[in-house]
């Protein structure tokens, strides 16, 4: 098994205990499968501070819960990013 798949496991396992922060869940609920959102984009759906939203995407990111989508323009900022989705 994958480092991945085993951190996917571990994550899903804390999920189901109902270890997961309320902002992760909160981020979570707010995104819809298979679309990728920038962080500012996360902050404007979830009204949660965009260092939280940071910090949350990269532990998420890290268990591999999210991954990166291809470069596009954050629909807030107008920059270059790499979106966030859910890992499907």
């Amino acid at each position: 098994m994958t480092v991945a798949a085993t951190s996917r496991i571990a994550y899903l396992e804390h999920e189901a205990a109902g270890k997961l922060s309320e902002q992760q869940l909160a981020i979570l609920d707010a995104m819809e499968p298979e679309q990728g959102y920038s962080r500012s984009e996360l902050v404007e759906i979830t009204g949660i501070r965009l260092s939280s939203i940071c910090g949350r995407v990269n532990e998420m990111l890290h268990v591999g819960i999210l991954t990166v989508q291809p470069m596009r323009r954050c629909r807030v900022t107008n920059r270059t990013i790499n979106p966030v989705a859910i890992h499907t």
